[in-house]
């Protein structure tokens, strides 16, 4: 069995030896001068006095609102996912290469400067 005696005796001198290392933390902050609105500090004397030097000024923040995209952006973003997969398929042979959705002449303002697919030929 163990002796109580033994069990009490060292716990009074663990207790007194944290006591002692809380004492020179304590003189430690003291030396160093520390600040008056530092949360988890001890104010010492009276305690409204001391709760007027903690509070600090709550200033608000202005939170712009989330972003939403457009239809148009949002139909343009599936598009070109759309078009990459389907180009990913193509490259790993598993599906044919799509067509012109619109076929006939293209556009005079095409956006690489290209030519026409599709160039009417005169008679010789």
């Amino acid at each position: 069995m163990v002796n109580l005696s033994d069990a009490v005796s060292l716990l009074r001198a663990q207790r007194k030896e944290l006591s002692d290392q809380l004492d020179a933390v304590d003189k430690a902050l003291a030396a160093l001068g520390e600040p008056r609105g530092v949360p988890g500090a001890r104010p010492e004397g009276n305690p409204q006095k001391a709760a007027g030097q903690t509070a600090t000024d709550v200033v608000p923040t202005k939170l712009k609102p989330p972003r939403t995209l457009s239809d148009e952006h949002r139909h343009a973003l599936t598009e070109g996912r759309r078009k990459a997969h389907q180009s990913k398929e193509v490259a790993a042979g598993r599906a044919r290469e799509m067509s012109d959705p619109r076929p006939g002449l293209a556009s005079a303002s095409s956006a690489d400067g290209r030519r026409p697919r599709l160039v009417k030929q005169t008679k010789r």
